[in-house]
Protein backbone atom coordinates (compact mmCIF):
# COMPACT_ATOMS: atom_id res chain seq x y z
CA UNK A 1 0.00 0.00 0.00
CA UNK A 2 1.56 3.05 -1.10
CA UNK A 3 2.55 6.21 1.54
CA UNK A 4 -0.63 8.35 2.47
CA UNK A 5 1.95 11.16 2.53
CA UNK A 6 3.30 10.55 -1.11
CA UNK A 7 -0.93 10.02 -1.78
CA UNK A 8 -1.65 13.48 -0.68
CA UNK A 9 1.76 15.24 -2.11
CA UNK A 10 0.96 13.57 -5.61
CA UNK A 11 -2.61 14.76 -5.49
CA UNK A 12 -1.91 18.16 -4.71
CA UNK A 13 1.72 18.89 -6.16
CA UNK A 14 0.51 20.53 -9.73
CA UNK A 15 -1.55 22.96 -8.16
CA UNK A 16 0.75 23.54 -5.54
CA UNK A 17 3.77 24.85 -7.90
CA UNK A 18 1.30 26.94 -9.48
CA UNK A 19 0.59 28.57 -5.60
CA UNK A 20 4.22 28.86 -5.56
CA UNK A 21 4.43 30.25 -8.32
CA UNK A 22 1.90 33.39 -8.05
CA UNK A 23 2.47 33.79 -4.55
CA UNK A 24 6.17 34.38 -4.97
CA UNK A 25 4.98 37.15 -7.89
CA UNK A 26 2.32 38.59 -5.66
CA UNK A 27 3.12 38.16 -2.03
CA UNK A 28 0.68 41.17 -1.37
CA UNK A 29 -2.29 39.24 -2.34
CA UNK A 30 -3.94 36.92 0.38
CA UNK A 31 -4.47 33.46 0.44
CA UNK A 32 -7.88 32.96 -1.19
CA UNK A 33 -6.62 35.40 -4.09
CA UNK A 34 -3.67 33.90 -4.77
CA UNK A 35 -5.64 30.47 -4.53
CA UNK A 36 -8.16 31.93 -7.02
CA UNK A 37 -5.60 32.40 -9.90
CA UNK A 38 -3.70 29.27 -8.64
CA UNK A 39 -7.04 27.25 -9.58
CA UNK A 40 -7.35 29.16 -13.16
CA UNK A 41 -3.84 28.33 -14.55
CA UNK A 42 -4.71 24.89 -13.08
CA UNK A 43 -7.57 24.11 -14.76
CA UNK A 44 -6.27 25.93 -17.88
CA UNK A 45 -3.25 23.24 -18.20
CA UNK A 46 -5.63 20.50 -17.35
CA UNK A 47 -7.56 21.53 -19.98
CA UNK A 48 -5.06 22.47 -22.59
CA UNK A 49 -3.20 19.66 -22.28
CA UNK A 50 -5.38 16.97 -23.20
CA UNK A 51 -4.59 15.14 -26.53
CA UNK A 52 -8.44 16.38 -27.70
CA UNK A 53 -7.36 20.04 -27.17
CA UNK A 54 -8.08 22.65 -29.49
CA UNK A 55 -5.14 24.63 -30.94
CA UNK A 56 -6.33 27.88 -29.42
CA UNK A 57 -7.36 26.63 -26.16
CA UNK A 58 -4.78 28.24 -24.73
CA UNK A 59 -5.14 31.28 -26.18
CA UNK A 60 -8.77 31.53 -25.42
CA UNK A 61 -8.21 30.31 -21.76
CA UNK A 62 -5.78 33.17 -21.49
CA UNK A 63 -7.82 35.65 -22.61
CA UNK A 64 -10.83 34.96 -20.56
CA UNK A 65 -8.72 35.03 -17.48
CA UNK A 66 -6.89 38.21 -18.69
CA UNK A 67 -10.59 39.31 -18.50
CA UNK A 68 -11.39 38.64 -15.50
CA UNK A 69 -8.09 40.15 -14.24
CA UNK A 70 -9.47 43.13 -15.46
CA UNK A 71 -12.89 43.24 -14.28
CA UNK A 72 -14.20 45.39 -11.47
CA UNK A 73 -14.94 42.23 -9.06
CA UNK A 74 -12.01 40.51 -10.06
CA UNK A 75 -11.16 37.94 -7.04
CA UNK A 76 -7.30 38.35 -8.04
CA UNK A 77 -5.14 40.11 -6.36
CA UNK A 78 -4.86 44.02 -7.10
CA UNK A 79 -1.24 44.44 -7.95
CA UNK A 80 1.19 47.67 -8.55
CA UNK A 81 0.49 47.92 -12.87
CA UNK A 82 -2.33 46.66 -13.66
CA UNK A 83 -4.49 48.92 -14.43
CA UNK A 84 -2.03 50.07 -17.36
CA UNK A 85 -2.02 46.45 -18.41
CA UNK A 86 -5.55 46.58 -18.25
CA UNK A 87 -5.65 49.72 -20.81
CA UNK A 88 -4.54 47.52 -23.61
CA UNK A 89 -6.12 45.10 -25.43
CA UNK A 90 -5.58 41.28 -26.50
CA UNK A 91 -2.13 40.21 -26.65
CA UNK A 92 -0.47 43.38 -25.36
CA UNK A 93 -2.57 43.07 -22.06
CA UNK A 94 -1.89 39.33 -21.37
CA UNK A 95 2.01 39.94 -22.08
CA UNK A 96 1.68 42.68 -20.06
CA UNK A 97 -0.45 41.09 -17.25
CA UNK A 98 2.28 37.61 -17.24
CA UNK A 99 5.20 40.52 -17.05
CA UNK A 100 3.87 41.75 -13.28
CA UNK A 101 5.71 41.62 -10.64
CA UNK A 102 5.27 42.77 -7.42
CA UNK A 103 8.70 44.26 -5.33
CA UNK A 104 7.90 45.46 -2.19
CA UNK A 105 9.34 45.68 0.64
CA UNK A 106 10.53 42.05 2.54
CA UNK A 107 7.82 40.56 4.29
CA UNK A 108 8.64 39.39 8.22
CA UNK A 109 10.11 35.60 8.75
CA UNK A 110 7.98 33.26 8.98
CA UNK A 111 6.29 32.48 12.33
CA UNK A 112 5.88 29.02 12.56
CA UNK A 113 2.97 27.31 13.71
CA UNK A 114 2.91 25.38 17.21
CA UNK A 115 3.02 21.64 17.19
CA UNK A 116 -0.93 21.39 17.94
CA UNK A 117 -1.59 24.00 14.94
CA UNK A 118 0.15 21.74 12.70
CA UNK A 119 -1.88 19.15 13.70
CA UNK A 120 -5.15 20.60 13.67
CA UNK A 121 -4.70 21.97 9.79
CA UNK A 122 -3.44 18.83 8.79
CA UNK A 123 -6.48 16.57 9.97
CA UNK A 124 -8.34 19.41 7.68
CA UNK A 125 -5.96 19.23 4.76
CA UNK A 126 -5.03 22.54 4.52
CA UNK A 127 -1.41 22.68 5.62
CA UNK A 128 -0.39 22.07 2.66
CA UNK A 129 -1.68 24.90 0.47
CA UNK A 130 -1.70 27.53 3.17
CA UNK A 131 1.89 26.57 4.10
CA UNK A 132 2.91 27.11 0.55
CA UNK A 133 1.34 30.29 0.10
CA UNK A 134 2.75 31.86 3.70
CA UNK A 135 6.55 30.07 2.32
CA UNK A 136 6.92 31.25 -0.73
CA UNK A 137 5.83 35.07 -0.02
CA UNK A 138 8.70 34.95 1.86
CA UNK A 139 11.24 33.41 -0.14
CA UNK A 140 10.23 34.61 -3.85
CA UNK A 141 13.58 35.07 -4.82
CA UNK A 142 14.62 31.43 -4.69
CA UNK A 143 13.69 28.61 -7.02
CA UNK A 144 10.01 27.29 -6.47
CA UNK A 145 11.17 23.75 -6.35
CA UNK A 146 13.15 24.84 -3.13
CA UNK A 147 9.99 26.15 -1.73
CA UNK A 148 8.18 23.24 -2.65
CA UNK A 149 10.43 20.71 -1.47
CA UNK A 150 10.45 22.68 1.88
CA UNK A 151 6.08 22.58 1.95
CA UNK A 152 6.28 18.72 1.15
CA UNK A 153 8.95 18.52 3.66
CA UNK A 154 6.59 20.13 6.15
CA UNK A 155 3.64 17.65 5.21
CA UNK A 156 5.52 14.78 5.69
CA UNK A 157 6.82 16.16 8.98
CA UNK A 158 2.95 16.24 10.33
CA UNK A 159 1.77 12.96 8.93
CA UNK A 160 5.12 11.71 10.89
CA UNK A 161 4.55 13.40 13.91
CA UNK A 162 0.74 14.53 14.79
CA UNK A 163 0.16 10.87 16.48
CA UNK A 164 -0.02 11.12 20.27
CA UNK A 165 2.54 8.66 21.23
CA UNK A 166 5.68 10.15 19.46
CA UNK A 167 4.45 13.96 18.90
CA UNK A 168 6.84 15.96 21.22
CA UNK A 169 9.62 13.77 20.42
CA UNK A 170 9.46 13.84 16.69
CA UNK A 171 8.91 17.29 16.24
CA UNK A 172 11.73 18.34 18.36
CA UNK A 173 14.29 15.68 15.84
CA UNK A 174 12.40 17.63 12.94
CA UNK A 175 13.87 21.15 14.39
CA UNK A 176 17.16 19.34 15.33
CA UNK A 177 17.31 18.07 11.50
CA UNK A 178 15.72 21.18 9.69
CA UNK A 179 17.47 22.64 6.53
CA UNK A 180 15.84 26.14 7.03
CA UNK A 181 19.12 27.48 7.77
CA UNK A 182 20.05 26.75 4.13
CA UNK A 183 17.08 27.96 2.70
CA UNK A 184 17.40 31.54 4.64
CA UNK A 185 20.90 32.41 3.42
CA UNK A 186 19.70 31.26 -0.57
CA UNK A 187 16.93 33.09 -0.40
CA UNK A 188 19.17 36.36 1.68
CA UNK A 189 21.67 35.86 -1.43
CA UNK A 190 19.38 35.91 -4.41
CA UNK A 191 17.27 38.73 -2.10
CA UNK A 192 20.78 40.88 -2.70
CA UNK A 193 21.53 39.43 -6.48
CA UNK A 194 18.02 40.45 -7.48
CA UNK A 195 17.69 43.90 -5.85
CA UNK A 196 21.27 45.38 -5.64
CA UNK A 197 23.09 46.76 -8.87
CA UNK A 198 26.08 47.26 -7.10
CA UNK A 199 26.13 44.00 -5.01
CA UNK A 200 29.32 42.63 -6.59
CA UNK A 201 31.31 45.29 -5.31
CA UNK A 202 30.08 44.54 -1.98
CA UNK A 203 30.66 40.98 -1.99
CA UNK A 204 34.22 41.43 -3.22
CA UNK A 205 34.85 44.02 -0.27
CA UNK A 206 33.12 41.05 2.07
CA UNK A 207 35.28 38.00 0.45
CA UNK A 208 38.26 40.09 1.04
CA UNK A 209 37.63 41.12 4.49
CA UNK A 210 36.63 38.01 5.69
CA UNK A 211 38.79 36.01 4.14
CA UNK A 212 41.86 38.39 4.42
CA UNK A 213 42.26 38.27 0.51
CA UNK A 214 43.70 40.80 -2.05
CA UNK A 215 41.49 42.76 -4.40
CA UNK A 216 42.17 39.83 -7.43
CA UNK A 217 41.39 36.82 -5.01
CA UNK A 218 38.46 38.34 -3.50
CA UNK A 219 37.16 39.91 -7.22
CA UNK A 220 37.98 36.88 -8.47
CA UNK A 221 36.07 34.46 -5.94
CA UNK A 222 33.41 37.10 -5.83
CA UNK A 223 32.65 37.17 -9.62
CA UNK A 224 32.25 32.91 -9.12
CA UNK A 225 29.86 33.38 -6.69
CA UNK A 226 27.78 35.52 -7.96
CA UNK A 227 27.36 34.14 -11.83
CA UNK A 228 26.23 30.92 -9.83
CA UNK A 229 23.32 33.46 -8.44
CA UNK A 230 22.90 34.91 -11.80
CA UNK A 231 21.74 31.00 -13.68
CA UNK A 232 20.04 30.09 -10.47
CA UNK A 233 18.18 32.91 -8.57
CA UNK A 234 14.35 32.91 -10.15
CA UNK A 235 15.21 29.54 -12.04
CA UNK A 236 13.11 26.67 -11.18
CA UNK A 237 15.46 23.81 -10.88
CA UNK A 238 17.16 23.00 -7.32
CA UNK A 239 19.26 20.61 -9.13
CA UNK A 240 21.17 23.39 -10.71
CA UNK A 241 21.89 25.70 -7.63
CA UNK A 242 23.00 22.97 -5.63
CA UNK A 243 25.36 22.29 -8.15
CA UNK A 244 26.17 25.40 -9.04
CA UNK A 245 26.81 26.14 -4.29
CA UNK A 246 28.44 23.05 -4.23
CA UNK A 247 31.15 23.59 -7.13
CA UNK A 248 31.56 26.98 -5.20
CA UNK A 249 32.53 25.50 -1.72
CA UNK A 250 35.16 23.68 -3.53
CA UNK A 251 36.95 27.22 -4.56
CA UNK A 252 36.14 28.51 -1.53
CA UNK A 253 37.45 25.66 0.62
CA UNK A 254 40.06 24.49 -1.37
CA UNK A 255 43.30 23.21 -0.23
CA UNK A 256 45.20 26.01 -0.93
CA UNK A 257 43.47 28.31 1.00
CA UNK A 258 42.86 26.61 4.21
CA UNK A 259 46.44 26.45 5.79
CA UNK A 260 45.67 30.55 6.14
CA UNK A 261 42.54 30.53 7.44
CA UNK A 262 40.86 30.60 11.01
CA UNK A 263 39.78 27.73 12.34
CA UNK A 264 36.78 28.30 12.43
CA UNK A 265 36.55 28.84 8.58
CA UNK A 266 38.29 25.29 8.20
CA UNK A 267 35.75 23.89 10.79
CA UNK A 268 32.47 25.44 7.95
CA UNK A 269 34.90 23.60 5.05
CA UNK A 270 34.35 20.00 6.94
CA UNK A 271 30.43 20.49 6.68
CA UNK A 272 28.65 19.02 3.96
CA UNK A 273 28.34 21.67 0.49
CA UNK A 274 25.08 23.13 1.36
CA UNK A 275 25.57 23.63 5.18
CA UNK A 276 29.35 25.51 4.07
CA UNK A 277 28.19 28.49 2.97
CA UNK A 278 25.78 29.59 5.59
CA UNK A 279 28.39 28.92 7.90
CA UNK A 280 31.12 31.00 6.50
CA UNK A 281 28.54 33.60 6.47
CA UNK A 282 28.23 33.51 10.27
CA UNK A 283 32.00 33.77 10.65
CA UNK A 284 32.93 37.00 12.40
CA UNK A 285 34.62 39.47 10.51
CA UNK A 286 37.68 41.40 11.76
CA UNK A 287 38.54 45.18 11.02
CA UNK A 288 41.52 45.30 8.44
CA UNK A 289 43.60 48.00 6.71
CA UNK A 290 43.84 48.44 3.36
CA UNK A 291 46.41 50.69 1.63
CA UNK A 292 44.84 54.13 1.71
CA UNK A 293 42.52 55.28 -0.36
CA UNK A 294 43.77 57.70 -2.49
CA UNK A 295 42.09 61.00 -1.43
CA UNK A 296 40.87 63.19 -3.51
CA UNK A 297 40.34 60.78 -5.86
CA UNK A 298 43.26 61.21 -9.11
CA UNK A 299 41.58 60.91 -12.87
CA UNK A 300 43.98 57.95 -13.33
CA UNK A 301 40.78 56.29 -11.96
CA UNK A 302 39.55 56.87 -15.25
CA UNK A 303 42.12 55.73 -17.64
CA UNK A 304 41.95 52.72 -20.15
CA UNK A 305 45.73 51.77 -18.58
CA UNK A 306 44.36 51.31 -15.26
CA UNK A 307 42.24 48.13 -14.82
CA UNK A 308 39.32 47.76 -12.55
CA UNK A 309 40.06 51.37 -11.50
CA UNK A 310 36.73 52.33 -10.14
CA UNK A 311 36.41 48.55 -9.11
CA UNK A 312 39.65 48.79 -6.91
CA UNK A 313 38.48 52.00 -5.76
CA UNK A 314 35.21 50.53 -4.23
CA UNK A 315 36.95 47.51 -2.76
CA UNK A 316 39.68 49.50 -0.67
CA UNK A 317 36.99 51.90 0.37
CA UNK A 318 34.55 48.46 1.50
CA UNK A 319 37.39 46.07 2.49
CA UNK A 320 37.78 48.03 5.55
CA UNK A 321 34.21 48.04 7.47
CA UNK A 322 33.64 44.72 9.09
CA UNK A 323 30.70 45.63 10.56
CA UNK A 324 28.35 46.77 7.67
CA UNK A 325 25.92 44.42 6.25
CA UNK A 326 26.20 43.86 2.53
CA UNK A 327 22.63 45.82 1.89
CA UNK A 328 23.63 48.63 3.63
CA UNK A 329 27.34 48.26 1.88
CA UNK A 330 26.36 47.55 -1.69
CA UNK A 331 23.52 51.01 -1.15
CA UNK A 332 26.58 53.04 -0.27
CA UNK A 333 29.08 51.88 -2.90
CA UNK A 334 26.82 52.47 -5.56
CA UNK A 335 26.65 55.97 -4.75
CA UNK A 336 30.25 56.46 -4.35
CA UNK A 337 30.50 54.23 -7.85
CA UNK A 338 27.55 56.69 -9.55
CA UNK A 339 29.56 59.82 -8.59
CA UNK A 340 32.87 58.73 -9.61
CA UNK A 341 31.18 57.27 -12.85
CA UNK A 342 29.49 60.41 -13.67
CA UNK A 343 32.80 61.99 -13.59
CA UNK A 344 34.38 59.90 -15.63
CA UNK A 345 32.17 60.42 -18.57
CA UNK A 346 32.57 64.57 -17.99
CA UNK A 347 34.35 67.13 -20.01
CA UNK A 348 37.05 67.41 -17.88
CA UNK A 349 37.79 64.72 -15.35
CA UNK A 350 40.07 66.60 -12.76
CA UNK A 351 37.90 69.47 -12.52
CA UNK A 352 34.54 67.14 -11.58
CA UNK A 353 37.01 64.96 -9.21
CA UNK A 354 37.82 68.28 -7.77
CA UNK A 355 33.97 69.58 -7.47
CA UNK A 356 32.82 65.96 -6.17
CA UNK A 357 36.24 65.47 -3.42
CA UNK A 358 33.85 66.90 -0.52
CA UNK A 359 30.77 64.62 -1.36
CA UNK A 360 33.18 61.52 -1.28
CA UNK A 361 35.11 62.15 1.58
CA UNK A 362 31.76 62.51 3.56
CA UNK A 363 30.04 59.36 2.00
CA UNK A 364 33.23 57.80 2.91
CA UNK A 365 33.05 59.63 6.70
CA UNK A 366 29.43 58.14 6.83
CA UNK A 367 30.51 54.36 5.99
CA UNK A 368 32.41 54.69 9.09
CA UNK A 369 29.73 56.03 11.16
CA UNK A 370 27.81 53.08 10.05
CA UNK A 371 30.73 50.94 10.84
CA UNK A 372 30.97 52.32 14.17
CA UNK A 373 26.81 52.37 14.79
CA UNK A 374 26.83 48.31 13.92
CA UNK A 375 30.38 47.12 15.75
CA UNK A 376 28.05 48.92 18.77
CA UNK A 377 24.78 47.16 18.19
CA UNK A 378 26.50 43.92 17.67
CA UNK A 379 28.58 44.42 21.13
CA UNK A 380 24.98 45.19 23.34
CA UNK A 381 23.11 42.38 21.58
CA UNK A 382 25.94 40.39 22.61
CA UNK A 383 25.88 41.30 26.08
CA UNK A 384 22.49 42.21 27.49
CA UNK A 385 18.93 40.97 26.97
CA UNK A 386 17.57 44.21 25.50
CA UNK A 387 15.18 44.05 22.63
CA UNK A 388 16.98 45.65 19.80
CA UNK A 389 14.58 45.10 17.20
CA UNK A 390 12.04 47.39 18.71
CA UNK A 391 12.69 50.91 17.35
CA UNK A 392 11.32 52.33 20.96
CA UNK A 393 14.28 50.74 22.51
CA UNK A 394 15.87 53.69 25.42
CA UNK A 395 19.28 52.52 24.96
CA UNK A 396 19.37 52.70 20.96
CA UNK A 397 17.42 55.86 21.17
CA UNK A 398 19.43 57.46 23.60
CA UNK A 399 22.96 55.99 21.77
CA UNK A 400 21.68 57.62 18.40
CA UNK A 401 20.72 60.98 19.56
CA UNK A 402 23.68 61.64 21.64
CA UNK A 403 25.36 60.42 17.66
CA UNK A 404 23.56 63.03 15.92
CA UNK A 405 22.79 65.80 18.45
CA UNK A 406 23.29 68.80 16.28
CA UNK A 407 22.93 67.34 12.98
CA UNK A 408 19.40 67.04 11.97
CA UNK A 409 16.89 66.32 15.00
CA UNK A 410 14.61 63.54 15.67
CA UNK A 411 13.67 62.63 12.36
CA UNK A 412 17.49 62.03 11.68
CA UNK A 413 18.16 59.92 15.31
CA UNK A 414 15.27 58.06 14.09
CA UNK A 415 16.74 57.09 11.02
CA UNK A 416 19.42 55.79 12.23
CA UNK A 417 18.07 54.28 15.06
CA UNK A 418 15.76 51.98 12.14
CA UNK A 419 18.46 51.50 9.93
CA UNK A 420 20.89 50.35 12.92
CA UNK A 421 18.39 48.01 14.70
CA UNK A 422 16.92 46.12 11.67
CA UNK A 423 20.16 46.30 8.87
CA UNK A 424 23.35 44.92 10.66
CA UNK A 425 22.59 41.43 10.62
CA UNK A 426 24.34 39.80 7.30
CA UNK A 427 21.04 38.61 6.43
CA UNK A 428 19.49 41.72 6.58
CA UNK A 429 16.15 42.75 4.31
CA UNK A 430 17.59 43.90 1.00
CA UNK A 431 14.89 46.16 -0.22
CA UNK A 432 14.19 47.48 3.08
CA UNK A 433 18.04 48.38 3.95
CA UNK A 434 18.53 49.78 0.81
CA UNK A 435 15.50 52.38 1.73
CA UNK A 436 16.76 53.00 6.01
CA UNK A 437 20.32 53.38 3.92
CA UNK A 438 19.38 56.23 1.44
CA UNK A 439 17.26 57.77 4.23
CA UNK A 440 20.03 58.01 6.47
CA UNK A 441 22.46 59.34 3.03
CA UNK A 442 19.38 62.01 2.61
CA UNK A 443 19.81 63.16 6.34
CA UNK A 444 23.65 63.61 6.12
CA UNK A 445 23.49 65.30 2.41
CA UNK A 446 21.18 67.88 4.33
CA UNK A 447 23.56 68.15 7.21
CA UNK A 448 25.51 71.62 6.66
Amino acid sequence: MRDTTLILISALIVPALVTVLYSQRFPNGTFQEVNCVADEMTKLAEKCCKDDASPDCYDKGATEISEKSCGKDSPFSKHPGIEQCCTLQGQERKRCLASLRYSADELPSLLEPINEEICTEFTKFKVFPWYVYEFARRHRNIPASFVLNATQNHVRMAERCCRPAVKNSCFLQEVIQSSKNFLRFLSNVCNNQVNFKSFKFGLSAYYGNLLGLSFEKASAISARFQSGLEKCCLQPQPERIIQELTSFQKVLCSESKLDAMSEDFRKCCIKPALDTLPCVDDLKRQPRQSADVANPVSSKICEEAQPHGIVRYLFLIGVNHASISLPVLATVLDRIKNTVTACCSSADVTVCLTEKESKLKKTTALLSKLDDTCSWMTLVRGTSRLDLPSAENSSSMLYFQKEVQGEGGEKQTQAWVDLGTSCCSQRSPAQLCQKLTEDVIKYDDDTV
